[in-house]
């Protein structure tokens, strides 16, 4: 289940950044909207792992989140980039 989840999220991701590229907003609102997006999953494996760093399976929790971090941006990136290829190709 934990696997499926981390999946439908960065395919979430995905079309995400793929409408966000197709909306007509200036590029400032575009990034807070993105990282509005990508910020909130992560910080649930983040903050307790930051709050109380002696727990048991805090360092598990914060490379967790991390890795989701990152690959939500990469993947709302890459949303982006297969919208402007397409849109390029029209």
């Amino acid at each position: 289940m934990p696997k499926i989840l981390a999946a439908l999220y960065l395919l979430l991701m995905v079309a995400a950044g793929w409408r966000l590229f197709a909306m007509s907003w200036s590029r400032a609102l575009k990034i807070a909207a993105a990282a509005a997006l990508v910020i909130p999953i992560p910080m649930l494996f983040l903050l307790p792992a930051l709050m109380q760093p002696d727990r048991p399976f805090a360092d598990l929790l914060r490379g967790i989140g991390i890795a989701l971090m990152l690959g939500g941006a990469a993947s709302l990136l890459g949303g982006m980039a297969g919208a402007w290829l397409k849109a390029r190709r029209a």
